[in-house]
């Protein structure tokens, strides 16, 4: 061989041989590693090396089947030159010689340095090699098919059998990409988009105003007292009801009724005309889905009832938002204001009221949630009875100390973060 062919021109053929393997070892890991989903996206902006790409990317047996392919072939055929050649040179020993040096170069140029650039630079190398990689795999279509068929053969043999389904993300996998895809210019966009993932994992139960906190009008109050609550209330609507709320006999819409009322000449009747039916809804229900109710429904407002039917709570579409975008309302960062707990040496003081999940929100807290919603209810949920003042017990990774209680309730606590596995038991 080498007799008919110069040596100038087998060492010439033998780099083209490294440079294409180069090319197959990088473009294989550039396409392998690029971003399937920013791929898409720019084909569907009409990017037609990305539309190519996203072809090839749907069926990845054939295109790896056609790599492989390619890889192998300028492999051997360098190796086999590299043979020829060591045996012109240097005989048997040169032959050893060649062929060790041919595995460094290979190892270091072809392989080591192509794949570390393509998965740095993934999609700059995975475009353009795809317009190269298309009509290639087209063209070998038939053969790769026949490749991959024995492919399949071996796997089936082996227990396996190839995934054709288009790769999908569980909603931890989005947060995972959300959290550590996005800069630190799109944080409010960040938290936007995780408080959507996270509406699947709370209930309405979770952010309703509790049963004995809702502020309502009773038919069979004043017409004084009820004019008080009109006018001292922030809320768009009130619910009407007679006695108890249980009793509920609808929602007041107050934007509406105070455009047309005259509070001076308040009757309690007068509500009668401006209600609406009231909207129960499970309280268990996510919030997620309560969102996809609220608008089928054209609801604003509904009322969270137990397996039983009895409201234990409310719940208004404003709460959801809240939830996703955060606190926006003046109402709302009024009430966080309320319930801010107060730092008193190593302690903060706590209303036992409230909720453990806007606590944990506000504070950066990290309070177990089981049944109870809030810290009088977690209380109560772990001892088993109302604690005398002074009591001390652990709550996950906090101590907590009573320090005013009422005859059903624990009223204020004080709460400490600590460290370690040290753990405290009730201390009468």
């Amino acid at each position: 061989m080498s007799d008919d062919i110069p040596l100038e021109t087998l060492f010439v053929l033998l780099a083209i041989l490294i440079a294409l393997s180069a090319f197959f070892s990088g473009t294989e890991t550039a396409l392998m590693r690029v971003n399937k989903y920013r791929i898409r996206h720019l084909s569907r902006k009409g990017n037609k090396s990305a539309i190519l790409a996203e072809k090839l990317l749907k069926k990845p047996e054939k295109l790896i089947a056609f790599i492989l392919f390619g890889n192998n072939l300028v492999n051997f055929i360098a190796a086999s030159i590299v043979g020829v050649v060591s045996m012109e040179i240097g005989g048997p020993t040169g032959v050893i010689i060649g062929t060790v040096l041919l595995t460094i170069i290979v190892l270091l140029f072809a392989e080591s340095a192509p794949k570390t650039i393509a998965a740095l630079f993934p999609e700059k190398i995975a475009l353009p090699a795809s317009r190269i990689y298309y009509p290639l795999v087209k063209l070998m279509g038939p053969f790769l098919a026949f490749i991959n068929f024995f492919t399949n053969i071996v796997l089936k043999i082996l227990g396996t059998k190839p995934d054709n389904s288009d790769e999908k993300l569980s909603i931890e996998e989005l947060k995972t990409l959300i959290n550590e895809g996005m800069t630190k210019t799109s944080v409010d966009r960040q938290r936007i988009m995780m408080g959507v993932l996270n509406l699947g994992n709370i209930t309405v139960e979770d952010i309703m105003l509790p049963h004995n906190e809702i502020i309502g009008i009773d038919l069979n109050n004043t017409n004084k007292n009820n004019r008080k609550i009109i006018e001292g209330n922030f809320h768009s609507s009130l619910p009407v009801y007679e006695d108890v709320l249980d009793n509920i006999k609808g929602i007041l819409n107050l934007n509406m009724f105070l455009k047309e009322i005259d509070l001076g000449s308040y009757d309690n009747q007068l509500i009668i005309n401006y209600m609406k039916k009231p909207y129960f809804i499970p309280e268990k229900a996510a919030l997620s889905q309560q969102l996809v109710e609220f608008k089928k429904n054209n609801q604003k407002v509904g009322f969270a009832v137990d397996e039983y039917g009895n409201i234990q709570g409310l719940i208004t579409i404003e709460d959801i938002f809240e939830e996703i975008v955060g606190d926006y309302l003046e109402e709302t960062k009024k009430l966080n204001k309320e319930i801010m707990p107060k730092k008193v040496d190593d302690y903060f003081i706590v209303n036992a009221s409230s909720n453990i999940r806007v606590l944990n929100k506000i504070m950066n807290w990290k309070i177990p949630i089981d049944e109870a919603k809030t810290i009088n209810g977690a209380i109560l949920e772990n001892l088993g009875y109302i604690p005398e003042v002074d009591a001390e017990f652990t709550l996950g990774n906090y101590l907590i100390s009573i320090i005013s209680t009422k005859e059903n309730a624990v009223e204020t606590i004080k709460i400490k973060d600590i460290k370690g596995d040290y753990q405290l038991k009730v201390v009468s």
